[in-house]
């Protein structure tokens, strides 16, 4: 396979502002997420993640019906982490208060549920991988064995900074991660308190700073900012039909800049077809549930926007 999208599974239930709800658990998680924003360009990609033995009654049809590998999947415990999310007014989000905790969340928060680097090194180390997606904090250890098996390997590195070391105190330990990394993604929450600076332009001057190639600067709904060091480009939202749930749009976006990345595209296109994984998992609650029905949109939005971007914006 050419991609590897490592991490975290969840099971999502959603509560909006306004009082609606998803009716049901849904499948995510950022490796999920970004493992559908990787399939919706290819089906050269596999998924390598920790689950729970109860992600079969949820998983096992999204699995069927796209033909899903699922060689990386492993059960480790009984349950997935459960993930209840309540979105505010402004569209950031917390935990429910009003739900009690699944016990598969401390057993996440000790571990168990974490992908390690010798597992992804499982699947790389056959030969061939162009690109590995991971959401991960900043742990010295987890990088120093991640980095030895990438230069081994040879595959290109996506690195979607976890929240909770987004803090100007970890800024070193971000740089030591960087080391093992070549395209970056951060919201602009994440920005603003990593480099305690308040604003898109400040967190853009901060981030062309960073030793990668590009950042896929994530700024909510009205869009994304593609950043290299020497030049940046704002892209809209892709225009979507029906808006449901945006849950997972970051990791589906991140998903599919590594694609794009890896694959040779330019900044601007990068941002581009990140936004139109983005559009694609913001059309329902959970994943993208048919990846073939959709790709062939997919391209041909991606081909329209970039043709159509006004080419003095990158600056």
């Amino acid at each position: 396979m050419d991609y590897i999208a490592a991490g975290n599974v969840m099971l999502d239930t959603v509560r909006f502002a306004d009082g609606s709800r998803s009716n049901r658990e849904h499948i995510g998680g950022p490796s999920t997420f970004a493992y559908s924003g990787i399939r919706l360009w290819t089906d050269s990609v596999l998924q390598c993640s920790n689950v729970g033995a109860d992600y079969a009654e949820l998983f096992l049809p999204w699995i069927e019906k796209n033909r899903i590998d699922t060689r990386g999947l492993k059960v480790k415990c009984d349950h997935c982490n459960h993930s209840f999310l309540v979105y505010n007014p402004d569209g950031t989000y917390g935990g429910d208060p009003e739900v009690e905790r699944f016990r598969s969340d401390w057993v996440q928060d000790f571990g168990y549920m974490k992908t390690s680097p010798e597992e992804i090194g499982e699947f790389t180390r056959r030969g061939g991988v162009k690109g590995v997606y991971l959401a991960q904090n900043v742990d010295y250890v987890f990088w120093e064995k991640l980095d030895a098996i990438k230069k081994r390997d040879g595959f290109k590195m996506m690195w979607e900074i976890e929240s909770p070391s987004s803090y100007k105190r970890y800024l070193p330990d971000v740089l030591n991660a960087m080391k093992t990394v070549d395209i970056f993604s951060i919201n602009i929450q994440e920005a603003q308190t990593l480099f305690e600076v308040e604003g898109e332009e400040a967190c853009i001057a901060e981030l062309q700073k960073m030793p990668v190639d590009v950042t896929l600067f994530r700024v909510g709904k009205k869009g994304l900012y593609s950043v290299t060091p020497d030049k940046v480009y704002f892209v809209p939202s892709a225009p979507v039909d029906r808006e449901i749930d945006p849950t997972g749009c970051g990791n589906t976006s991140t998903g599919s800049a590594l694609y794009a990345y890896a694959e040779g595209y330019d900044p601007l296109m990068i941002g581009i077809m990140a936004n139109v994984a983005s559009a694609q998992n913001i059309r329902q609650f959970g994943v993208i549930p048919d990846f073939a029905a959709v790709r062939a949109q997919a391209f041909a939005q991606a081909k329209e926007l970039y043709e159509a971007y006004p080419r003095g914006e990158g600056c």
